[in-house]
Formats: structure tokens, C-alpha cells, sequence
């Protein structure tokens, strides 16, 4: 039977990656607006503005973590379980 936490992981990096290329897009705009001087100045910008960029590259190195740490729980996964391991699984997935 097809294993339930396999498809869940799966599931899970697709959409990790969708939503950490969509972050760090959000993130390059919001750094580059501020960059460009037209959003806002001052010495209060200026510093947001290095505060932002800080984080951005912070954000960026922490969400191109989370799909090698996704792929090494799939990598430890069976394609394959018992349909009693299966039900297991699934009501774990499910909270019960």
C-alpha cells in the first residue's frame, strides 16, 4: 500500500517551493524599492532599508533549507507500508 506520510511529504515540498520562491520575490522587491530611494529617505530609511536587506538574506538562506531537510525525511521513507501502518498513518496525519 502506498505509504500516507510519503504523499504528505511530497505534497509538502511542492508547496514549499512555491511559497519560498514567492517569499523571496516579495522580499527582493521590498529591498530593491527601498534601495532605489524612491519609497522612502532619510536616515530612518536608510537604516530600515539595511535592516530589510539583513533580513532578506537571512529569510532566503533559511528557506533554502527547508526543502533538502523535507527531501532527507522523504529519503527515509518507504514507498510502501502494510494497509495496518497505512491507517496508522493517516489518522497520525490527521491528528487523531
Amino acid at each position: 500500500m502506498e505509504n500516507p506520510y510519503l504523499a504528505s511529504l511530497k505534497s509538502l515540498k511542492n508547496n514549499l517551493k512555491a511559497e519560498t520562491e514567492m517569499l523571496k520575490k516579495q522580499l527582493e522587491t521590498a529591498a530593491k524599492d527601498m534601495g532605489s530611494k524612491k519609497v522612502w529617505v532619510g536616515k530612518a530609511a536608510s537604516d530600515w532599508a539595511k535592516d530589510l536587506e539583513g533580513r532578506r538574506s537571512r529569510m532566503k538562506l533559511l528557506a533554502e533549507k527547508l526543502i533538502p531537510a523535507v527531501d532527507a525525511e522523504i529519503a527515509k521513507c518507504p514507498e510502501k507500508v502494510t494497509p495496518g501502518e497505512a491507517k496508522m498513518m493517516r489518522m497520525d496525519l490527521q491528528g487523531y
